[in-house]
């Protein structure tokens, strides 16, 4: 079932009756507010890109804009909304929009109604300049909508702009299609550059009839890992979601008869890097290198996405 847009349309002059109850987004639309704070980061950010679509005159979104309708994972609210434009000059910035131009061009396609940058050419855009572990993140997903390792480096070799070209290499030769989230490919960077010995990714055991396929596991020690975010649960009918939680916990049990224990981490421990590195240790999983200096730059994207509002 679709999800229903929080945002209303107003005249500038409207009544202040009209306005109660909503927030600004910008200029002739607003939302209702209880819904908009309700909205996970990402969701708010979708609803911005899709008001300023009415606003300006068909523009050709890219990088987290073009993400948000493609399918790929966006990383919090980021500050603006991205657009292209086959102009010379510099990139440019007006209230939340930043138009961004190139010497490079986009091929683009619509998804309803809306210009975006091609599947391809977003991902390119976007591991050039975000943090490595989320970059692997977008990639990773494209991978599971079709998008092939030899098409993603093509493109990245064939253009010219030498920005974050380094980190997107970086990024791709990371990428694996078999990760079902985007945490699970954040949480797999963050285990290699911790220092940790590299897991077999959904491994599979037959359990009492079923296929339980644990996110991470370390046949050496007989540990499996898994990174529990929210929307592995959340996303639609509350009861779909506690029947899930459920099974989890069924699966845990089950998988006792096969691993020598079972770890979980959350966002929160990722996005602090020391909390996953003790998680792990504790554990028991093993260390075979020492952890990367950099680890926190590989999650560090603060410069692209507004501060988390409370809700």
């Amino acid at each position: 079932m679709a999800e229903k847009s929080p945002l209303v349309w107003t005249h500038r002059n409207s009544p202040t009756a009209d306005r109660r109850g909503t927030t600004f987004v910008r200029r002739g639309i607003r939302a209702r507010q209880t819904e908009w704070k309700a909205l996970a980061p990402w969701m708010r950010y979708r609803e911005r890109v899709r008001a300023a679509t009415i606003a300006l005159k068909d523009p050709l979104l890219g990088w987290e804009s073009a993400a948000s309708e493609l399918g790929l994972p966006v990383f919090g609210e980021p500050r603006h909304v991205h657009v292209f434009a086959e102009i010379a000059g510099h990139s440019y910035r007006q209230g939340d929009v930043l138009t961004h131009t190139g010497v490079d061009g986009r091929e683009e396609i619509r998804i309803n109604g809306v210009r975006v940058t091609t599947l391809v050419d977003t991902v390119i855009d976007l591991i050039r300049v975000l943090p490595l572990a989320f970059g692997v993140a977008v990639i990773d997903a494209a991978l599971r909508q079709g998008a092939t390792p030899a098409e993603l480096a093509d493109r990245l070799r064939t253009q010219r702009n030498p920005r974050g070209r380094a980190r997107a290499w970086d990024a791709l030769r990371r990428a694996d299609a078999r990760a079902e989230s985007a945490f699970e490919s954040v949480s797999r960077v963050l285990i290699a550059l911790l220092g940790f010995e590299d897991p077999e990714l959904q491994r599979a055991f037959l359990l009492e009839g079923r296929v339980r396929r644990p996110d991470f596991y370390w046949p050496s020690v007989g540990i499996a890992g898994d990174s529990d975010g929210d929307e592995k649960y959340f996303r639609g009918d509350i009861l779909e979601a506690q029947e899930r939680i459920r099974d989890q916990r069924r699966r845990d049990i089950e998988l006792q008869a096969v691993v020598r224990r079972s770890v979980h981490w959350e966002w929160p421990d990722a996005m602090d890097p020391a909390r996953l590195e003790r998680i792990l240790v504790t554990a028991g999983v093993p260390r075979i290198r020492p952890a990367d200096p950099h680890v926190v730059a590989a999650i560090a994207n603060g410069s692209r996405t507004l501060r988390t509002r409370r809700t």
